[in-house]
């Protein structure tokens, strides 16, 4: 698969089969990420994967944030659904923001993009390996708890869901065109 196909064809996944995910496949889509670019060779992301009885444990804490804010958790049910299916769940972190005295917002947003970056990079690289995926953010709504959990006390910034995905179609996704996005100035 080739990068164009790989960005046209990849999309969020929220239905997963049985199949598991070889710990080979995760390690190089990790690797994947590790490459992605970050101001000043930062490399503010790390990466903890779940397992199963830490997966079931985070699952527990979403159900019970679900059930006391049921308003005010997003997507949360839906994203609950699609790690509960998944082969595994990364959980993606902030290396930086507790560790530097002199932390600021604009050294705050070139971690955040980096570790998008790099998100992006691991959601490609799945892609390309057929390996399916979900990006979550839902998961913010219990930080505090999950990193109560993990023993952790960086700032967690996102979930991966990886998996082998129902084979259909693959959806158009609506874009917005270029023309709206794009200004071109002299």
């Amino acid at each position: 698969m080739d990068l164009h196909e790989a960005i046209s064809e990849r999309r969020s996944h929220r239905r997963y089969t049985s199949e598991k995910i070889s710990q080979t496949e995760i390690k190089e889509i990790i690797e994947a990420g590790l490459l992605a670019p970050s101001p000043k060779n930062r490399q503010p992301w790390y990466f903890v994967s779940c397992g199963p009885s830490k997966k079931s444990l985070i699952l527990s804490i979403l159900k019970r944030k679900i059930e006391e804010e049921p308003k005010n958790v997003g997507s949360l049910p839906i994203s609950t659904k699609s790690i509960a299916e998944s082969s595994d769940f990364l959980l993606v972190y902030n290396r930086y923001l507790n560790e530097e005295s002199n932390y600021n917002i604009n050294r705050w947003k070139a971690d955040i993009l980096s570790i998008g970056a790099c998100i992006q990079n691991m959601l490609l690289t799945a892609q390309s390996k057929n390996i399916q995926t979900l990006w979550i953010c839902d998961i913010l709504f219990a930080e505090a708890e999950i990193n109560n959990l993990m023993g952790i006390k960086d700032e967690l910034v996102a979930g991966v869901v990886l998996g082998i995905g129902e084979r259909k179609e693959i959806p158009s996704r609506p874009r917005i065109g270029l023309e709206s996005k794009f200004i071109l100035t002299s």
